[in-house]
């Protein structure tokens, strides 16, 4: 995973705009990935690890989806993440 690609400016504008509630839930995925750009939060995580509430935490995520920075699935009682390089295509 390319840090500056999901940290860039450009990234951070189409958050701004788009999703500006997210913009916490995407910095605690960057954060917390591995150099492959893919976390695992579970509920338990999300709730008492990250004081914040499951169903907005989804909704950010879907919200980040749907900006193409990220993908996800439901994994084994929480979500798993993976962080996309809006640049890799390019």
């Amino acid at each position: 995973m390319n840090i500056f690609a999901v940290t860039s400016q450009e990234v951070l504008e189409r958050i701004s705009r788009h999703c500006p509630e997210a913009l916490s839930t995407y910095l605690q995925c960057i954060n917390r990935a591995d150099k492959d750009g893919e976390i695992y939060f579970s509920r338990h995580q999300i709730e008492v690890d990250l004081s914040e509430d499951w169903r907005p935490f989804q909704k950010n995520i879907k919200s980040l989806a749907r900006e193409n920075l990220l993908s996800w699935h439901p994994y084994n009682k929480g979500i798993s993440i993976t962080l996309m390089d809006i640049h890799e295509n390019d």
